[in-house]
C-alpha cells in the first residue's frame, strides 16, 4: 500500500510557514496600491469635496439644533416637563433595540464572498483577518451613537455638560450592544435569544410612552418654572467645575470599559462561522446595489431574502378555495410566518401616542401615517414579487390589476386595524380614515411600482451622471401618502378629509400597474 492511498495530512514543510494575518493584510494592501489608477491629487479632490460638504451640513445642522435647544429649554408648560422626564426612558431602550436588530441583520462582522473563499477557508488566523472589520463596526456605532444621543439630548433642552454626559453613556451602551451581537453571531441559538431581548426592549419603550400619552394634564394650561439651562448659557457650562469633573470621570470609565470589552471579544472572532460572516458581506453588497438604484423596496427585499435563506425551510400548510380566495389565504399564512414583523408593527403604535403625549397634536396624523406605512409595507412582499415577475403573474391566471386588489386585502385589513388602534391618539374618525387610506395606497403603490428605468438622457450631478428615472423612485408611495393626508394638514372639512383618500384608493386600484 503506497503512501498516496492514505489520508492527506497537512505538512507546513511542504508549503512553507503559514503567514500571519498582519503580513497577509500588508501584502493585500501593497498589491492594491500597485494596481491603483488614480493619483493622490485626484483622491484628495474627492475627499476635500466630501469633507467640505460635511462641514457645511454640520454647521447648518448644529445651528438648527442649538436654536431648538434654546426653544425647548424656555418651554415652561407641564407637557414639556413630562416630556423631558420620560423621553430618556423611551429613547434608550429604543436605540438599543434598533442597534441590536440592525447589527444582527448584517452580522455584525462580515466579509465578502471572495474573502470567505480565499482567506477564511485557509489555516490563517481567522480572528486576525476579521479584526479590522470588527473594529470598524465598533468605531462606527460609537461615533453614530454619540452624535444621535447628543442631538436628542440637545433637542430636549439640556445643558451642554448634560448633553456630553448623556452622549458618552449612550455611546458606551451601544458599544456594549455591538459586543453582545458579536457574541450572539457565534451560534444561531444566541442570535435568537438576542433578538428576543431586542423585542423586550421595544416593549420596554412602549410602557413609558403609554404613560406619557395617557396621563391627564393637571395644570390645565398653567405654567410652571423651568430651570433647564441651554447650550448657549456659557457661564453655566464651565467644564472646569464639578460638572466637568463628573463628565471627565464618566468619559474615562466608559472608555476603559468599552476598550476592555472590545479587546476581550476580539480574541473570540475565530469562533465566528464562515457562513454567517459571508452572509453579512452578501447582504451589504445587496444593500449597496439597492441604494445605488435608489430603490427603497429593494432594501427590504435584500433583508427578507437573507432571512429566508438562513431559515432554510418552513412548515407547509394545505390551502383552501380557488383563485382570489386561495391567494388571500396564502398571503395571510405568509405574513404569519414572520411574526417578528407583527411585533415591530405593534411597537410602531408608540409613535402617534408619543407625539400626542408630547403635545404636538397637529403632527399626530402625519406621524401615525408614516409609522403605519413602515408597519404595513413589509407585508406586501408577495405583491412586489408578482409585479416584478411577468411569468409568475401569468402562472396565477389573473390580470395584474385583479392580483393587486386580491393581494392587498390582508395588508389592507391590517392597516385598518392599526389605524383603529391609533385612533385614541389621532382623535378624529375622518383623520383616522385618511391615515388608513394613505397607508394602504402608499404601500401598495410602492410595492407594485415597476423597476427603475435607465432610459433617456443622463442628468449631470455632483455624484456623476444619473438617469432621470431614478429620481422618482424614492418618492413612489410617499406621494400618495402625502396626498391623502393633505386635507388633514390643511384643516379642511371632514367631508374632504374622507373624500380625497377614497378617490385616491379608487383610482389606484382601478388602474393596471405597469410592468415595463
Amino acid at each position: 500500500m503506497s503512501s498516496a492511498d492514505g489520508p492527506v495530512v497537512f505538512d507546513p514543510s511542504d508549503f512553507g510557514a503559514i503567514p500571519t494575518s498582519r503580513s497577509l493584510r500588508q501584502w493585500m494592501r501593497t498589491t492594491r496600491r500597485r494596481h491603483a489608477d488614480r493619483s493622490f491629487w485626484q483622491i484628495f479632490e474627492d475627499v476635500y469635496l466630501v469633507l467640505f460638504t460635511l462641514a457645511m451640513v454640520g454647521a447648518t445642522a448644529g445651528n438648527v439644533v442649538r436654536h431648538l435647544n434654546s426653544n425647548a429649554a424656555q418651554c415652561a408648560s407641564w407637557t414639556c416637563g413630562e416630556l423631558t422626564h420620560w423621553m430618556p426612558w423611551i429613547l434608550v431602550p429604543l436605540l438599543l433595540a434598533i442597534t441590536l436588530r440592525m447589527l444582527l441583520a448584517v452580522g455584525p462582522v462580515s466579509a465578502s464572498r471572495a474573502s470567505g473563499f480565499w482567506l477564511l477557508a485557509t489555516p490563517v488566523n481567522r480572528a486576525g483577518l476579521l479584526r479590522p472589520a470588527y473594529r470598524l463596526v465598533v468605531g462606527s456605532v460609537a461615533v453614530i451613537g454619540f452624535l444621535v444621543a447628543a442631538i436628542i439630548w440637545a433637542l430636549l433642552g439640556r445643558r451642554f455638560v448634560d448633553v456630553l454626559e448623556g452622549a458618552v453613556l449612550i455611546s458606551a451602551l451601544l458599544v456594549c450592544a455591538v459586543i453582545a451581537t458579536v457574541w450572539a453571531q457565534q451560534t444561531a441559538r444566541r442570535s435568537r435569544w438576542t433578538l428576543r431581548v431586542a423585542d423586550l426592549l421595544l416593549a420596554a419603550a412602549v410602557v413609558p410612552t403609554l404613560v406619557l400619552a395617557l396621563q391627564p394634564d393637571p395644570t390645565k394650561g398653567a405654567q410652571v418654572a423651568n430651570v433647564v439651562l441651554t447650550i448657549g448659557d456659557v457661564q453655566d457650562n464651565n467644564l472646569g467645575g464639578p460638572s466637568g469633573l463628573q463628565l471627565f470621570v464618566t468619559f474615562a470609565v466608559a472608555v476603559v470599559v468599552c476598550v476592555g470589552l472590545t479587546t476581550v471579544t476580539s480574541r473570540t472572532l475565530d469562533r465566528l462561522g464562515r457562513s454567517s460572516v459571508i452572509a453579512g458581506g452578501e447582504l451589504l453588497a445587496g444593500l449597496a446595489g439597492a441604494a445605488s438604484s435608489l430603490d427603497i423596496s429593494m432594501l427590504g427585499d435584500v433583508i427578507a431574502g437573507r432571512h429566508w435563506r438562513l431559515k432554510g425551510r418552513v412548515r407547509s400548510r394545505r390551502g383552501m378555495g380557488s383563485r382570489g380566495g386561495a391567494i388571500v389565504q396564502r398571503e395571510f399564512f405568509r405574513i404569519l410566518r414572520w411574526p417578528r414583523r407583527l411585533v415591530i408593527a405593534g411597537a410602531l403604535l408608540v409613535v402617534p401616542y408619543a407625539v400626542a403625549g408630547a403635545g404636538f397634536d397637529v403632527l399626530v396624523p402625519i406621524a401615525a401615517a408614516f409609522a403605519g406605512f413602515i408597519a404595513v409595507r413589509p407585508m406586501l412582499d408577495g405583491l412586489r414579487t408578482v409585479c416584478r415577475s411577468t411569468g409568475l403573474a401569468r402562472a396565477m391566471g389573473m390580470d395584474l390589476r385583479d392580483l393587486r386588489v386580491v393581494m392587498a386585502v390582508v395588508p389592507g385589513l391590517f392597516a385598518v386595524l392599526w389605524a383603529g388602534l391609533a385612533f385614541p391618539a389621532i382623535g378624529s374618525l375622518s383623520a383616522t380614515f385618511a391615515v388608513a387610506g394613505g397607508v394602504i395606497s402608499g404601500a401598495v403603490r410602492q410595492a407594485s411600482a415597476r423597476p427603475p428605468t435607465y432610459a433617456g438622457p443622463l442628468v449631470a450631478s455632483p455624484m456623476g451622471a444619473i438617469p432621470p428615472g431614478l429620481f422618482s423612485q424614492p418618492a413612489r408611495g410617499f406621494d400618495l401618502l402625502i396626498l391623502c393626508l393633505a386635507p388633514v394638514l390643511l384643516n379642511l372639512p371632514p367631508l374632504w378629509v374622507v373624500a380625497i383618500p377614497a378617490f385616491v384608493l379608487t383610482v389606484m386600484f382601478s388602474v393596471r400597474p405597469k410592468t415595463d
